[in-house]
């Protein structure tokens, strides 16, 4: 009995234990709640949910819970845990649900009951969800639907993704209809309509999340509708939103949705509505159809699609590993069109094919050729045909994509590849190339910029992990060009390269009859533009085009030769110290900094001429001695701006050129070294101050120049003054001599005005003709009331000076001859003849002319004699 008793009781107190824990509210609570709990977070993720209250009592049970986004519910009802049954009343309700520290307004407050066991539960429930008044029943049998009924008038999108704690990709209004209410495979029966209005897509989260950019403004509307009919799910739908319609116009599934096919049509009305999302610059419209099958079972999926939009047609067949992309006759010119490119070409045609075998270790082969004709008036070249013909042949294994053949043959360009190998995995491309190109002036469809020329070029290309190295090599500028680039950084050698053939590929005049190149260019650093140049040029300059296009007169040689050694680049400028050596003069730069970015320029220079002679054919006469100048230079804005000083001549010489101005100012100059810098007779001594004012695009301009202390030496004009007026012209001194002028393209107009204290000096309107390199003045010499008239005219260097004897023997010989005739009794005969025929005598004649103005008849025959003597 005793032993007994010792059975019973441990068993009575098990039971009892699990009667409290499983019936009482004690029991509940303390013990099953918390382990309902730990297994509601292992199972559930999202949203979490908690137990907060548990009662339980033998056949019912009461259980409150929340969720971590606000949504509370209660149950309670029979309970038999023997025979696991249940029949339960429920009710949910959140007036809004916390979405990422949000709360958003779901309204949510539904009832019902759930009736059965584990395997085979009935469910139904109405109320008010999403903004919409909602009803359901479901059936499961051994956990299988087996019946459907579920309505929702016009469901809020936006609340659903809410309360499944997703983002809301898209928001609209949803309405579903399904009645099903029979799913037996034997006898299934029953529709379902589904509708979204309004619809609209978040653009900032589906960037955010998926870098997805969906068109501004875009709108949607769907529908969608399903019979069940026998065995198998009919169904049929459209999708229409502002880019575009696709319409699945049937789709047969079976119920459990394994095996599925379908037919549909995709049309976009507007391809540029799709740039921003694609990546791409497209326009025009696509119009595709095609079918699909699915079968989940022996894992098969299949798609077949053409489309007739690119004027041929294309079609693409999936089916598993396998893709199929055939092209027949598709129009080159459409596919440019939709591509927003240039049409390059009038007319061509694709065709060819793509058969990609095994897509997930991407084996299988292609052929692809296009011919047509060039379009001839983009190209804006003659050529003697604008027929195109390209082809590609090769293989694809385990992923990588190697070309046999590729050539791109045309009148003026043939680009061939050779041992093209592309990893696609990887991303890995790397190939050599070979480009001849006949007529370069055909580019200009694509380089908007004119070249002329022929050009060879062969090298190699690989572009791996983003990065991109080309070799290239090339001796169509008859000399040495190496390029070596990669990714940021670039590396061009060149040596021996022909100046008139740069000159003449970039369409600009050849200004260098013969010249080469050479040197090195090296940036480290493409983006910042940092690196390294050397130069080093000699040649000779296109003398005759030059004069012929511009005007300057260089000689018949002009040798040239340039200097760059290691010049900096830093952050694109260009900071170097360049030396240049012509046949003129030598200049040296203290430094000459260049932007590559804004193209300007500023530079400190020298310019040293150590034989001015050199310069006889620019000036047209020839120089004597040799000049300095130190200044600067500044160029922007197709602006150039440059000054220079110089110590010369005794003095300081000033001038600044803003282009196209130019003002020059002198102060101090030896006149005697001017002229003998000029290579004219040393006539004239003094000190010179001149200010100039030039416009190089009008070719006018104006001048003054001040001589003090002036002092004629011997010359011929003081020879003369000797001879006609007895009195020395070099002793005098003029303490201040004035110069004014204007400049009007080569001719130089200046007036003169210039005393002592016996003697002033005047010219008005003198000419200087520098194209011929002469000079016409009248001078005018007045010294004690008495006026000497000169004409000083022909070459510069070495000019006629004939004395002018109106003014002077009009008195002379008018006073001598009358005299003479007093004397002999005849002065009141001719009286009145001699006065009136020297008025006759301009201040420009000689003693001839004087002669054949007064006619001999006017003069007795007695009278001759003497009138001869005194002439």
């Amino acid at each position: 009995m005793k032993r007994a008793i010792f059975i019973i009781l441990p068993l009575l107190a098990i039971i009892v234990s699990v009667f409290v824990i499983l019936f009482t509210p004690f029991g509940s609570n303390a013990i099953l709640k918390p382990i309902v709990n730990t297994y509601l977070q292992q199972k559930i993720k999202k949203p979490k949910i908690k137990i907060t209250k548990l009662d339980s009592k033998y056949k019912w049970i009461s259980i409150d819970a929340i969720s971590d986004n606000g949504i509370k519910a209660h149950t309670e009802g029979d309970v038999d845990y023997f025979k696991k049954k249940f029949g339960l009343d429920y009710k949910i309700a959140a007036k809004s649900v916390t979405v990422n520290d949000r709360d958003i307004k779901v309204d949510l407050d539904v009832k019902g009951q759930a009736v059965g066991s584990i395997k085979n539960i009935g469910i139904n429930g109405n109320g008010e969800a999403f903004g919409s008044d909602v009803n359901y029943k479901f059936i499961l049998k051994d956990k299988i639907p087996s019946s459907i009924e579920a309505n929702i008038a016009s469901a809020e999108i936006a609340k659903i993704f809410a309360l499944l704690k997703q983002p809301a990709f898209i928001d609209g209004l949803i309405s579903i209809d399904a009645r099903l209410p029979n799913l037996d495979i034997k006898n299934p029966k029953g529709n379902a309509n589904i509708k979204i209005t309004q619809g609209r897509f978040n653009r900032a989260l589906l960037y955010k999340n998926y870098k997805i950019k969906i068109p501004k403004d875009e709108k949607f509307v769907a529908n969608a509708k399903a019979v069940v009919k026998g065995k198998y799910l009919v169904s049929k739908g459209e999708f229409n939103s502002t880019s575009l319609r696709l319409n699945i116009k049937k789709l047969t599934s079976t119920l459990d949705f394994n095996i599925a096919k379908g037919f549909f049509s995709l049309y976009i009305p507007n391809l540029s509505r799709l740039n921003e999302l694609l990546n791409q610059n497209l326009r025009g419209k696509l119009l595709a159809n095609g079918v699909f099958y699915i079968n989940n079972k022996k894992n098969i999926l299949q798609t077949n699609l053409q489309s007739k939009s690119l004027g041929g047609l294309l079609k693409l067949f999936y089916n598993n590993k396998k893709i199929t992309l055939n092209l027949k006759n598709v129009s080159i010119v459409k596919v440019l069109k939709t591509l927003s490119q240039p049409f390059y070409l009038s007319s061509g045609v694709i065709n060819g094919v793509i058969d990609i075998k095994d897509t997930k270790n991407l084996n299988g082969i292609f052929n692809i050729s296009s011919n047509g004709t060039l379009n001839k008036k983009l190209l804006k070249v003659r050529l003697p045909s604008y027929r195109y013909k390209i082809a590609t042949k090769g293989y694809l294994k385990d992923g990588i994509l190697k070309l046999k053949v590729a050539n791109v043959l045309t009148n003026f360009v043939k680009i061939n590849l050779q041992n093209l190998q592309y990893i696609i995995p990887k991303n890995h491309l790397k190939t050599s190339f070979f480009v001849n190109i006949d007529n370069l002036e055909a580019l200009q469809m694509f380089t908007k910029k004119v070249f002329k020329g022929k050009l060879k070029a062969k090298g190699r290309v690989e572009y791996k992990n983003s990065k991109l190295n080309l070799q290239s090599f090339t001796k169509s500028l008859g000399g040495n060009v190496k390029i070596d680039y990669n990714t940021n950084s670039l590396n061009a050698n060149f040596s021996d390269i022909s100046l008139p053939k740069v000159l003449y590929m970039l369409d600009y005049p050849r200004y260098v009859s013969n010249g080469v190149v050479s040197g090195q260019l090296k940036l480290t650093d493409i983006d910042k533009l940092n690196g390294s140049i050397s130069v080093k040029s000699v040649g000779s300059l296109n003398t005759p085009l030059i004069k012929r296009l511009h005007d300057i007169n260089l000689g018949e040689k002009f040798r040239y030769s340039l200097l760059i050694n290691h010049a900096k680049i830093k952050n694109g400028i260009i900071l170097s110290k360049p030396i240049v050596d012509t046949s003129f003069a030598k200049i040296k730069f203290e430094y000459l900094n260049y932007n590559i970015n804004n193209q300007t320029l500023n530079a400190k220079y020298q310019l040293n001429i150590n034989n001015l002679n050199r310069l006889k054919p620019l000036v047209g006469m020839p120089l004597n001695g040799s000049f300095k100048i130190n200044g600067n230079i500044k160029q922007s804005n197709n602006m150039l701006s440059i000054n220079g000083v110089a110590n010369e001549l005794g003095g300081v010489i000033n001038f600044i050129y803003d282009q196209p101005k130019l003002k020059l100012n002198a102060a101090g100059v030896s006149v005697i070294r001017l002229f003998r810098m000029l290579n004219l007779e040393e006539s004239l001594d003094g000190v010179a101050k001149l200010d100039l004012d030039y416009n190089s695009d009008s070719k006018l301009g104006k001048f003054t120049i001040r001589l003090d202390e002036a002092r004629f030496l011997n010359s011929r004009l003081v020879e003369m003054l000797k001879h006609y007026a007895n009195f020395d012209l070099s002793q005098e001194i003029f303490t201040q001599a004035n110069i004014d002028g204007v400049i009007n393209n080569n001719i130089i107009t200046f007036n003169l005005k210039t005393n002592s204290q016996r003697v002033k000096i005047e010219s008005y309107n003198a000419k200087l003709d520098i194209n011929n390199q002469t000079i016409d003045a009248r001078v005018k010499i007045t010294q004690k009331n008495q006026d000497y008239n000169f004409r000083i005219s022909g070459p510069i260097d070495n000019p006629h000076i004939k004395f002018i004897l109106a003014g002077y023997v009009q008195k002379k010989i008018k006073k001598r001859v009358l005299k003479e005739l007093e004397k002999r009794g005849l002065d009141k005969k001719i009286k009145k003849i001699i006065p009136k025929e020297l008025q006759l005598i301009e201040d420009n004649q000689t003693k001839e002319e004087i002669k054949k103005i007064i006619p001999k008849k006017v003069i007795p025959k007695e009278i001759k004699g003497i009138f001869d003597k005194l002439l």
